[in-house]
């Protein structure tokens, strides 16, 4: 009922500079952008639409219809599959460009707030409602076919749980919990005006979720989980482009200074 955002991460240098990027992670496709407003404040937006919004998969290793699994540890059954289709989108502003020597590695923070949405539905429909307040630290090295680096994403969410009858016609239970979210991400991007990207996002989180939940949906998580059932770990890839392309400052007087060199030889 939860799942990390695969969100913008920039590396912007200056006013008007635009990064985007687009693809599918192991449970959703997403989308963002990120414009920077000045050589130092930039705006950003995202969006994760997991799979089993619009096709029969809860993700790439669950299918609907999949029955429950036999067995497991201690004899007991151990149930991983997906659950739940989920939508989520977020709005964030934050600071660019922080460290400004040319050679240095690329840093900035932004904070933002998102809403989310979880359903499903057998012989009743559950509902998880909730939304988020976060704080990320970006750190990358940027080159002309060549990005890499990481964010970190602190979050804090507030969820809204009810579960009714299939026809909504009555709420059998109702109750709000809270969890605390610390979501690193490491990525690269590769190649010319469009990159191909990969990232790798890892989901630690904790939660107040009480006995009264054990009952219901997305509470029956295996070990170590909190008895929440939530994306703990998911792959992405997908292709980023960034307008204008420029180069770094450092790369463009190397290239400005090796184009004055043949000049003048040529001369």
């Amino acid at each position: 009922m939860y799942i990390p955002a695969v969100r913008s991460i920039p590396l912007l240098d200056k006013k008007g500079e635009f990064q985007g990027e687009a693809g599918v992670s192991s449970n959703s496709v997403y989308v963002n952008g990120s414009y920077a407003l000045s050589n130092g404040i930039a705006a950003s937006i995202n969006g994760n639409l997991s799979f089993g919004n619009f096709t029969d998969y809860y993700d790439i290793f669950t299918h609907k219809d999949d029955p429950a699994p036999k067995g497991g540890w201690f004899g007991g059954p151990i149930d991983t599959r997906g659950k739940f289709a989920h939508r989520y989108g977020e709005v964030s502003m934050g600071r660019i460009n922080m460290l400004l020597h040319s050679k240095a590695p690329k840093l900035e923070v932004f904070g933002g707030i998102g809403m989310g949405k979880a359903t499903d539905v057998d012989n009743y429909r559950y509902q998880a409602d909730y939304c988020s307040l976060f704080g990320q630290v970006n750190v990358g090295w940027k080159k002309s076919v060549f990005e890499a680096g990481a964010s970190v994403r602190l979050a804090y969410s507030i969820f809204n749980y009810a579960v009714n009858h299939s026809d909504n016609s009555e709420v059998l239970f109702q109750n709000t919990f809270n969890a605390f979210h610390i979501e690193p991400m490491p990525f690269i991007r590769i190649g010319g005006d469009v990159k191909f990207t990969f990232r790798f996002g890892i989901n630690f989180a904790i939660n107040d979720v009480t006995d009264t939940y054990k009952e219901y949906r997305g509470f029956h998580a295996p070990i170590g989980n909190n008895g929440w059932e939530h994306t703990s770990y998911h792959i992405s890839v997908g292709l980023s482009y960034r307008f204008p392309n420029n180069l770094p400052n450092s790369e463009q007087k190397l290239k400005m200074y090796k184009y004055k060199n043949l000049t003048s030889l040529k001369r």
